[in-house]
């Protein structure tokens, strides 16, 4: 947390003369102060505040960032309480100086508890609006004290009423935050670092560039000689601008990639600080805060705030969102007052402490050892800005939690600030680990948001004007908006922009599939074809190359599912290796004298739409683990090999005459996760299915009670038994087979010979809900819908991909009606199954149903409630039966059991009825008895409220 400031600290750090800070240590140092003790000293402290704010280059002056950040902040402390003093001198007191120079014996002290110092300054966590509620709070209690301590003495009890009105009211507060506003505004100005804090600051365009950063932050302090070796570092760190954008040698002959300088697109951003136990890995929790545009004066506000120098900043974002890039084009922009050091973590002994970590990284880009104390001390007062790219490929690569890793990071800057050596430390990360992190007191958490149209438009205005000529001369357009609009999925991320680009580069690929209206499976087949194919052909002959495709894909989805059947977006590639091995598709490959690549390696390396993520263990061992950028690419891979393996399966069965077919593979990758979990996997299917799958899908279903175990037994991507391995198996069966035709699909043709539907649905139903976990279990039954079918025993499935629960009125034509103890039967299955969901529904009825049983007349009126609640009388006449027969028993029964709740059901219920019906209905209930009447009568009020 920001350090505050007490008055006289303040003064004197801003080098306020002698005999002020006397006088205000006089004063504000006394053990008793009164209100005229304040009122009295108000002017000099008006007068010392003043002065000291203008003479602001002064102050301001100075290379070492410590001790300019802590004259601002000080300087922000007296404009504070400058602003409050000048509103209290504006108020005329009705009270004369003699009046109020009371005897010792009314000497009390004022403002106990009340702090004489500031809060925090506006910052990149407080913003300036926020800061003034602080601050109006402050102000506030200011008052209130003054108040209380004029309350106290014998001169109030003379005043009329209207002068003890105003005697300090809310109005005090009120001028002091307009002159508080208008003081920063006037010195946001002069001093850059106010203008940073609060966002008062000018720039040139609506969506600024991190160029923008170099000039905001250039100049702060004086001029100063680099070291050379720092000198030397900051040319490595600005020598990444001019190299290509990304590092891909699938690039046709003539075509140019941008420059990193040229090509950076600086995205907009959201900005929040965690508390305790919220989790920065949620969409939810992002939602509430807003998209923000101007990063570089964002960035500003942070490395010139003295937060920067007490905790790390974390930046957070999808893969491919250009978390490492915004890194190098930070290490690069950052003027002299500024050291970067980047330290790429994969690179970096994982287990080493953030010290060897840093200096490990300037090894490796400079070539030279430089100590770390050496570092900072050569900085000059320059603030050195530490930036650990990668924290995710820590927690992938290793499989270690490290989740004390931040707050081992601002252990760090504290022992650095308490040696005089300030450093801010920035962290890059996915998203999706940001619940494994310990975040210290007052974090700064930052997440690059996704390219919108105009950051879009403008990348590609620097890739077509980098290729007019490679375009010129290969008679080609250049990648408009309109195509790049219709992958905006995609596009969104600046690495999978890149990717289309590249795919239209040849012969405008993804402009005559947006001609052709092929859907997105097909796009996604073509694309990855498409890659495979160029990096292929470097190697193998042209008529090997369709083979050596589907080989490829065939192991890209046989990673996809690594990922799935562990529920996670990642694999690491020991995992990938042991999965090729079980399922018998690995194969080492010698690569020259080198150690031969796995199967693992092949599969990833080949591919522009992968991230590798690494890390490096103090023996120097890699350990690397695998996404794709976009998960959609993982969830069409699964979707594919599903589709082929199902492909083959035909072909089998149309060659075999009494062997049945096997369904090995397709067994073992379906049977340890399910597909509804990931509905793009369902699209996909549904988009790309042949209606032969559906009949293939109902056969194999028949046919998993038989399964004994898996094909490939080795394959395991966690431990479960065969009970649950067939729930999931044929879980992802019947959604297969819905999802291969739209028609729906009745329950009896895949349980054909079997019992009533009913049974046998319910039968595997609970089967599914006692193996699959809570979170598989609500998303089969948000994606799989049941219904009766009407005058039949049987059912009819159909494939719901809406996110929405199914809020459609219960059909219980099929119910039995219920006997004496149906509710005790079902209430004790509930309770014996410890089931969330029913014990939820009876929760809400027990206080009803429980009173009701404990009269020995219970059992019927159960009955009749039930048929109120549950079954609802067919018609008005039936209705007014059970509402009767319910009416009858209020006269046995104690008052609570007919509650509230039971009255607000009926009148729901009547709520259903035409006008004349619901007429009809009470008339009938209330001829019946006087219990009836005053049954209908509770109804009629509820309703007149």
């Amino acid at each position: 947390m920001a350090r505050e400031y007490r008055y006289a600290d303040a003064v004197r750090l801003l080098g306020g003369d002698d005999p002020a800070v006397r006088a205000l240590d006089t004063v504000l140092g006394a053990a008793t102060l009164g209100l005229w003790d304040l009122i009295d000293a108000k002017g000099e402290l008006i007068r010392v505040g003043n002065d000291l704010l203008g003479r602001w280059r002064d102050w301001r002056a100075g290379k070492e960032w410590r001790g300019r950040t802590d004259r601002i902040e000080a300087a922000h402390t007296i404009l504070v309480l400058t602003a409050f003093f000048e509103a209290l001198d504006g108020i005329a007191l009705p009270f004369s100086a003699g009046e109020l120079r009371m005897s010792k014996s009314e000497q009390v002290t004022l403002l106990r508890g009340v702090d004489l110092g500031s809060p925090v300054c506006p910052s990149p966590q407080l913003p300036f609006e926020e800061a003034k509620s602080v601050i109006l709070v402050r102000y506030e209690r200011l008052r209130g004290a003054l108040r209380s301590f004029a309350e106290g003495l014998s001169l109030w009890e003379r005043l009329q009423e209207h002068q003890r009105e105003w005697v300090f009211d809310s109005s005090l507060a009120t001028a002091a935050i307009r002159r508080y506003e208008d003081g920063y505004r006037r010195l946001a100005m002069d001093v850059p670092e106010f203008g940073f804090w609060s966002a008062m600051v000018e720039h040139q365009a609506t969506r600024a560039r991190l160029t923008d950063l170099e000039r905001l932050l250039d100049g702060l302090a004086p001029a100063r000689a680099q070291d050379a070796k720092l000198a030397a570092l900051s040319k490595l760190h600005q020598a990444a601008l001019r190299r290509p954008v990304a590092e891909t040698g699938d690039v046709p002959a003539g075509l140019a990639l941008p420059s990193l300088g040229d090509a950076y697109v600086t995205p907009r951003f959201r900005s929040g600080r965690p508390e305790r136990a919220e989790d920065p890995s949620q969409e939810a929790w992002w939602s509430e805060r807003e998209v923000r545009d101007g990063l570089p004066r964002f960035l500003a506000g942070y490395l010139t705030s003295p937060e920067a120098g007490r905790t790390p900043l974390m930046v957070l974002g999808q893969p491919g969102a250009g978390k490492s890039v915004l890194t190098k084009v930070l290490a690069a922009r950052l003027p002299a007052d500024f050291v970067p050091v980047r330290v790429p973590l994969r690179d970096v002994a994982a287990g080493a402490d953030v010290q060897e970590q840093i200096e490990q990284a300037v090894y490796q880009l400079s070539g030279e050892r430089l100590q770390w104390p050496d570092l900072a001390r050569a900085a000059d007062g320059a603030l050195p800005v530490v930036i650990l790219d990668g924290f995710d490929e820590l927690l992938q690569a290793t499989g270690v939690r490290q989740s004390d890793y931040l707050v081992r990071v601002a252990r760090f800057q504290q022992r650095e600030l308490d040696a005089g050596r300030a450093v801010a430390v920035i962290v890059t990360s996915r998203t999706a680990v940001a619940d494994r992190v310990d975040y210290p007191e007052g974090s700064l958490v930052t997440r690059l948001e996704p390219f919108d149209l105009e950051e879009i438009e403008q990348w590609l205005e620097v890739w077509n004007h980098a290729n007019a000529a490679y375009f010129d001369e290969a008679g080609l357009r250049p990648l408009s908006m309109e195509v790049a609009r219709a992958q905006r999925n995609l596009a969104e991320q600046p690495l999978l922009l890149l990717m289309l680009a590249l795919y239209d580069a040849y012969g405008n690929a993804l402009r005559r599939n947006l001609a052709d209206r092929i859907g997105e499976a097909e796009l996604y087949e073509r694309l990855m074809r498409a890659f495979a194919e160029r990096e292929l052909e470097k190697s193998h002959p042209r008529e090997r190359i369709p083979a050596l495709v589907e080989k490829e894909l065939l192991l890209l989805g046989i990673v996809a599912f690594a990922m799935f059947n562990r529920g996670r977006q990642w694999a690491t590639a020991a995992e990938v290796d042991a999965d090729l091995e079980a399922l018998r598709l690995s194969a080492r490959r010698p690569t020259s004298l080198a150690t031969p690549l796995t199967s693992g390696e092949q599969a990833f390396g080949r591919f522009f739409f992968v991230h590798q993520a690494q890390a490096t263990r103090d023996g120097g061992e890699i350990l690397q683990t695998y996404e794709f950028l976009h998960a959609t690419f993982g969830e069409f891979l699964i979707a594919r090999l599903i589709g082929r393996l199902l492909d083959d399966m035909l072909v089998q069965e149309s060659r075999l005459v009494v062997e049945e077919v096997s369904d090995g593979l397709l067994g073992t990758l379906l049977s340890w996760s399910t597909l509804s979990t990931r509905p793009p996997v369902i699209t996909f299917l549904r988009e790309s299915a042949d209606p032969a799958w559906r009949g293939l899908a109902t056969r194999l279903f028949a046919l998993a009670d038989l399964r004994d175990q898996l094909a490939h037994p080795a394959y395991r991507p966690w431990t479960a038994g065969p009970a649950r391995r067939n729930a999931y198996y044929s879980a992802n069966l019947l959604k297969v087979a819905l999802a291969c035709d739209p028609a729906r699909l009745l329950w009896s043709r895949v349980r054909p010979g079997h019992e009533d539907a009913f049974t046998e649905w319910r039968r595997f139903a609970l089967l599914w809900r006692s193996q699959l976990a809570n979170e598989e279990w609500d998303s089969l039954t948000r994606v799989v819908r049941v219904m009766s079918v009407a005058g039949s025993a049987d059912l009819e499935l159909a494939l719901d991909t809406g996110s929405t629960w199914d809020v459609t009125p219960m059909d219980t034509s099929w119910i039995p009606p219920p006997d004496a103890g149906a509710y005790l039967r079902a209430r004790q299955g509930v309770l014996f199954s410890f089931l969330p969901h029913e014990t939820l529904f009876l929760h809400a009825l027990e206080p009803v149903l429980g009173a009701a049983l404990s009269w020995n007349g219970g059992r019927s009126l159960l009955r009749e409630i039930l048929e109120i609640l549950v079954l609802r009388g067919p018609n008005a006449d039936g209705r007014a039966r059970s509402y009767l027969a319910l009416a009858e028993y209020v006269h046995y029964l104690s008052d609570h059991v007919i509650t509230d709740a039971v009255i607000r059901a009926i009148a729901g219920d009547m709520a259903t009825l035409r006008e004349n019906e619901a007429a009809e209905v009470v008339d009938e209930v209330s001829r019946g008895s006087i219990a009836g009447q005053r049954l209908m009568s509770r109804i009629l009020r509820l309703n007149s409220r």
